[in-house]
């Protein structure tokens, strides 16, 4: 009796000629692709932190020249 709860696959075979080249550009384009995303997000970030930054600034100026006025 032989085993059915594990199928074996067969060995892949490694790819030559076009079909390799195409495995390694579909791999380079998306680390690339990946790469984009995280620089993006991380942009994104710092511009999210700088606004934050700036309107916390002009409230406080605000409040200042609030407290000023008669």
């Amino acid at each position: 009796m032989s085993d059915r709860s594990k199928p074996e696959r067969p060995a892949e075979t490694p790819k030559r000629g076009e079909a390799a080249w195409r495995a390694a550009r579909d791999e380079i384009a998306s680390r690339n692709e990946a790469a984009s995303r995280k620089a993006r997000a991380r942009r994104q970030a710092k511009y999210d932190e700088e606004s934050a930054r700036r309107a916390a600034a002009d409230r406080r100026e605000r409040a200042e020249l609030a407290k000023r006025m008669p």
